[in-house]
């Protein structure tokens, strides 16, 4: 089959000009807050205006474009195509950012989100993680071999005996649950720049080398902005302290349709793709070698409740703008906001709403398959997960196509039976129907007149048994032992070094 080539655009050519001329002109006035003086010494040495007193800096053009340019080279780099003809997914650096459908013939998910609640299906409520919930994720994800790298799907908030577990302690320990239980580690949460050290000693424990650990490193973070045009003095002291070590800098802005930004939702994409452009700039300020990506994950005003929202056509429209402007003007990369819906609990709308953004992000060409995420990325639901697989299924198979080489070999197949031919009993349909056909695993598809069987069928039970199966048949992975031991240890020493005897940072 040949990937498909031809996507839904949000943005006409004109549109995406006049979007990067307001990136670049919202940069330049009223510019970003940056609260970290070594990020506004470095920009202020490659040209810009930076007000050491308020820290905002004003942008030149030639800066920016500059740094558009070593991205778009880094892009070229990351995808390099190989003789087959298919293009390398490249550093696979963090949960969310997958391989793109049409670039790799097999689907590939992640698991991640950092979700404070998790959902117990059993007690049909959402309530705060405990290790226990933890474990399960990563457990889980062992079983699915279409997930590809596992972060922290929920946070390490209380031990199974519910006790709390220290604030300062909680990305240590959730790093080093993923690191000794899952074969395929990837993106975990860091909450303060004192704890960076601890997460990269994990991290070359589980790569094997220093050398290793940076050319494919785990337990990093993912960098959120404070919209509008505001990056805070902990997050920027995280940047920082990754770009010394040449670490990707991933960012992650949430502008807010009606809240943090105009109401129009072109003002919140051009609010969004100015905040990564900025973010950018100031890394490449401090080293220009230090990789860079990005994702924005976008989300309107509920005009009756006050709240945000993100599985709404509009915050769907606003990433798939950002990423369009970073696709087609700047050569580059920009995820979407695939991963975030509204619903509460898996059920019928959490699969409407995740069949929706899926649906279309892979039609504008932008395919990404996270599971799990529920509730605006508070919550996770391991039942989701077995949903969203369903899900991931069919937009995979649509990403894919069915053109291809098969035009030939389908003209002499239908010859071969010819006029009112039957192709259930031939050798070829048997041989070929996985690879030709989704084949879903709780969203059964039912016969049309099957009505007892469709009310019966809940694909949420369903999809919790499959937990139930894959559980009980995927023992949890676990390090070898010296590994085993080397992290336990690291993370002692950050108990001891990081929190006093209330588990406040020291």
């Amino acid at each position: 089959m040949r990937p498909l080539t031809t996507f839904y655009r949000v943005l006409t050519d004109d549109e995406i000009e006049q979007m990067h001329e307001s990136v670049m002109a919202l940069l330049a006035d009223p510019g970003m807050r940056l609260e970290n003086p070594e990020i506004l010494e470095a920009l202020r040495r490659r040209g810009a205006t930076v007000d050491m007193t308020t820290q905002v800096v004003r942008f030149p053009r030639a800066l920016l474009e500059e740094t558009i340019e070593i991205a778009r080279q880094e892009e070229k780099a990351r995808t390099a195509v190989d003789p087959s003809g298919i293009a390398s997914p490249g550093q696979l650096t963090f949960s969310w950012h997958t391989p793109f459908a049409n670039r790799t013939p097999d689907l590939a998910a992640s698991m991640g989100g950092g979700a404070p609640m998790y959902y117990d299906h059993e007690k049909k409520v959402n309530r705060y993680a405990t290790s226990d919930d933890f474990l399960r994720c990563v457990q889980l994800a062992e079983g699915i071999p279409e997930i590809i790298t596992v972060g922290n799907a929920v946070h390490y908030l209380r031990e199974s005996d519910g006790s709390e577990v220290a604030p300062k302690m909680v990305a240590i320990k959730g790093a080093a649950a993923v690191a000794m239980h899952s074969s395929k580690p990837g993106c975990t949460s860091i909450i303060d720049v004192k704890q960076l050290p601890y997460l990269m000693e994990i991290g070359r424990i589980v790569r094997g080398s220093a050398e290793a650990f940076v050319r494919n490193p785990v337990f990093v973070n993912i960098h959120d902005t404070e919209s509008p045009l505001r990056v805070t003095r902990p997050e920027a002291s995280i940047i920082v302290a990754m770009v010394r070590e040449k670490l990707p800098i991933f960012i992650l802005p949430m502008p807010m349709s009606g809240i943090s930004t105009p109401v129009y939702p072109i003002a919140t994409a051009i609010v969004g793709a100015a905040e990564i452009l900025g973010v950018w700039a100031a890394t490449k300020a401090l080293r220009q070698d230090c990789p860079v990506q990005a994702r924005c994950v976008s989300g309107v005003l509920n005009p009756v409740t006050g709240t945000a929202c993100f599985a709404t056509p509009e915050a769907t429209m606003i990433d798939l703008a950002v990423a369009q402007l970073f696709r087609e003007r700047y050569g580059t990369r920009c995820g979407t906001g695939v991963g975030l819906i509204d619903a509460p609990a898996p059920g019928p709308l959490s699969i409407f709403e995740r069949t929706f953004k899926a649906t279309a992000t892979n039609l504008a060409g932008e395919p990404v398959y996270p599971v799990g995420i529920i509730g605006g990325a508070v919550v996770f639901s391991i039942e989701q997960v077995i949903l969203d697989l369903d899900i991931a299924i069919s937009t995979h198979q649509l990403s894919r196509g069915i053109g291809g080489d098969h035009f030939a070999e389908s003209l002499s197949l239908i010859r071969e039976r010819g006029i009112g031919g039957l192709y259930l009993d031939t050798d070829h349909t048997a041989a070929n129907f996985r690879d030709s056909l989704s084949l879903m695993k709780v969203m059964t598809r039912l016969k049309s007149t099957d009505v007892p069987n469709a009310i019966a069928h809940d694909p949420v039970e369903a999809a919790h048994a499959r937990c139930r199966d894959i559980l009980a048949k995927t023992p949890l992975f676990n390090i070898e032992d010296t590994k085993r031991r080397a992290i336990e240890a690291v993370a002692a020493r950050a108990a001891a070094e990081l929190t006093d005897v209330r588990g406040a940072l020291v």
